[in-house]
């Protein structure tokens, strides 16, 4: 009986020391593997814009949390809205632990469309996290006669979009369609500048589809100075920043008409969404993971995004990836009307 006994604490004992000789092998696979590769993330805009801070500021602080601490270099993809991107870090990107990027939630969007240009399936990356949420802010010029939210109903906006298919376009028009508010939008402008200026010359009288984190930290003196108001926000919840501004899914009349504006907001929620391809190896993929985590508490990258003035609110891969599922969980019928409405 002792020498059973023996027997089975030296098995249980060599059994031990194998599983701790083979999680210290793959530490030093990984170490050896990252410091021999270069760390690829791509950024779906071009340098300086929006999605490429964020990119840029997350590629320099990453590396310490990645074993080996490799090389770190950002790979510009900006064409088609970021669908680029996603088709690249889906079908060529390599598949060893060493690309992801920042998939743009609009894109994502588009296979529930069935847009054509998709060549991926969303729920098939290996989703990593999310940097930050978004929100629409609805503007109006100080002297539209809108002063509420209330308002929208009855006083008519003229709202600039940059084109069809732009949050700037899509967000009014699905308003005035799925909520009775009284939006004219009128096409042209290309960015956000633009339609500022387009605001203070009087040419239109208000706008949707606006980054409210972008508003925030770029325009928001001009409420301040009393020549535009900020009436409505829109997202899936409410912006912290703005807690006591209306938002707009609270304006839908039915649970319908909310699943519509939610499918419409999901994209903003996915705001800064980090992807690698289909396949990466489970060990690598959850060293990703944990990297973009810490990196995203770490106080010199937070000191960083201060100074950058960018917003940092961190979602882990498990949340960002059922938020994919609820945009593809939207039931058809739902898309479709807002397909219908947005159509010309």
């Amino acid at each position: 009986m002792n020498l059973l006994r023996r027997t089975g604490s030296l098995c249980l004992a060599a059994g031990l020391l194998c599983l701790l000789g083979s999680g210290a092998a793959s530490a030093q696979d990984a170490a050896a593997f990252y410091r021999s590769h270069t760390l690829i993330l791509g950024s779906p805009n071009s340098p300086g814009g929006g999605y490429d801070i964020y990119v840029r500021a997350l590629a320099r602080h990453i590396a310490k949390y990645i074993p080996g601490n490799p090389s770190v270099i950002v790979q510009n993809v900006p064409a088609a809205g970021g669908m680029a991107l996603a088709n690249q870090i889906y079908n060529t990107a390599p598949k060893d632990g060493s690309y992801f990027g920042m998939v743009r939630g609009t894109a994502i969007q588009e296979e529930v469309y069935k847009s054509p240009q998709v060549e991926f399936h969303g729920r098939k990356f290996s989703w990593i996290g999310n940097m930050n949420s978004d929100y629409d802010a609805c503007i109006v010029a100080a002297g539209s006669g809108v002063r509420s939210i209330d308002d929208l109903y009855t006083h008519q906006v003229v709202a600039g979009a940059s084109g069809v298919g732009a949050q700037s376009y899509s967000f009014p028009v699905v308003y005035r369609e799925l909520l009775g508010m009284k939006f004219k939008v009128i096409s042209g402008y290309p960015g956000t500048p633009e339609r500022m200026l387009a605001l203070e010359r009087g040419e239109i009288t208000g706008a949707c589809g606006i980054s409210l984190s972008l508003f925030r930290s770029q325009f928001s003196r001009l409420v301040d100075e009393g020549r535009i108001r900020l009436i409505a926000q829109g997202g899936i919840t409410k912006d912290p920043h703005y807690r006591n501004l209306p938002n707009i899914l609270d304006q839908a009349k039915s649970p319908d008409i909310r699943q519509a504006l939610q499918f419409l907001y999901l994209p903003l929620a996915l705001g800064r969404s980090l992807a690698a391809p289909p396949g990466v190896p489970a060990d690598r993929l959850a060293i990703l993971r944990a990297a973009v985590r810490d990196t995203l508490t770490d106080p010199a990258f937070l000191a960083d995004a201060k100074k950058l003035d960018i917003d940092i609110a961190p979602m882990s891969a498990e949340e960002t990836q059922k938020m994919v599922d609820q945009l593809f969980a939207t039931p058809a019928a739902v898309v479709a009307r807002i397909d219908a409405a947005l159509s010309p």
